[in-house]
């Protein structure tokens, strides 16, 4: 499957991938829901996958700093490319790592999972999805 172009997670979040190229892979990321509200603009996304053309195997990640904001962590994604049942789609664990203190290491990664499509959620089921899922951007 080629990886490049937009894929988006079920929270809205939106990741475009530029280009393919020696197995490797880069583009922009930006998140549509932000739990502190201050991961604000696009993100650099790079990452790795199997093939040229975007193989089963892929991971990526984005550090949240950019012109507008600075929220000290990374999210790393690792997971498979795959057709079902006709939708392409990514799905991938990803662990959110955030800046803390000492005495607050047990606190500084979070984990969870996030399925990247080609169509974009509509407000109703991201809604649906905020409810129950935990978010991989601070």
């Amino acid at each position: 499957m080629n990886l490049e172009g937009t894929w988006h997670t079920e929270l809205g979040s939106t990741m475009v991938i530029d280009r393919v190229r020696d197995g490797g892979f880069g583009g922009t990321y930006a998140t549509a829901l932000s739990p502190t509200g201050s991961a604000r603009g696009t993100f650099e996304v790079v990452g790795r996958t199997d093939a040229d053309s975007g193989g089963e195997a892929v991971a990526f990640s984005v550090c949240w700093q950019n012109d507008l904001s600075d929220r000290h962590s990374a999210t790393a994604w690792v997971g498979r490319a795959r057709t079902i049942n006709g939708r392409e789609q990514i799905s991938a664990m990803w662990l959110l790592t955030v800046e803390t203190s000492p005495e607050q290491d047990w606190y500084a990664t979070h984990v969870g999972h996030d399925v990247f499509t080609r169509v974009k959620p509509t407000e109703e089921e991201i809604a649906q999805k905020a409810r129950t899922k935990h978010s991989s951007h601070p």
